[in-house]
């Protein structure tokens, strides 16, 4: 017959305990890991929330910006810039929308002649015939938005107008709006013409500056 068990044979729960603490090791390993993935998925809902409100605010302010004109006027203000502007405000001095057309026309280095001397100098030239409404054409302090918009501000203050149309490309339309508005509490009525310029491009430069006038340049 066997006598008791030594103390010495008495199995020993060490196994349990490493693997309880193998367990444990690797819960914390995967508890650990649940952050960065929480943040990579907060982040990527971050970058998602951001995009569509970039695209409803490219929407609203560069593609379908708010248009109320053309209305009749004090005058048919142009701001410099791509798309057939020109034609558009001939049109509607045509119309008779008003007796004063403004024309953004800046001085070209080098060259002896501005894009729209001729018009502001009743000259007839290249299909444009003699007008009997007054046009001013003026070459802005700076060649921006800002510079146009201080001008065109300063002139009607100075003939008391009260209403302008503003004609510019559909992308430009809102920031032009509210630089001019900026430097002038009269009625602006947005006349917009389109561009054949590759539009997300325009987009792209329009947020760039409209950022800066938000950021920067938030006086007129």
């Amino acid at each position: 017959m066997s006598g008791p068990s030594s103390p010495i044979d008495a199995p020993a729960p060490l196994d349990d305990r490493a693997s309880r603490g193998d367990d444990h090791a690797e819960g914390g390993v995967q508890g650990s890991s649940r952050v960065p993935r929480r943040a990579l998925v907060v982040g990527l809902a971050a970058v998602a929330l951001l995009g569509v409100v970039g695209a409803g605010l490219s929407w609203r302010w560069f593609v379908r910006p708010p248009v109320d004109g053309p209305v009749p006027a004090d005058a048919i203000v142009m701001f410099g810039g791509a798309g057939d502007r020109f034609g558009k405000t001939v049109q509607l001095a045509e119309e008779g929308y008003a007796d004063v057309v403004v024309l953004s026309d800046p001085d070209e280095v080098g060259e002896p002649f501005t894009a729209y001397g001729f018009f502001c100098r009743n000259t007839p030239y290249d299909g444009y015939e003699p007008h009997d409404y007054e046009a001013i054409c003026f070459d802005p302090a700076t060649h921006t938005t800002r510079g146009e918009a201080r001008f065109v501000a300063g002139l009607a203050r100075e003939r008391g107008w009260e209403t302008v149309n503003l004609v510019t490309t559909t992308e430009q339309a809102t920031r032009a709006r509210m630089m001019l508005a900026r430097c002038w509490e009269g009625e602006i009525h947005s006349v917009t013409v389109a561009t054949d310029l590759f539009r997300p491009a325009r987009i792209l430069y329009e947020w760039g500056a409209m950022a800066r006038a938000v950021l920067e340049r938030r006086d007129c």
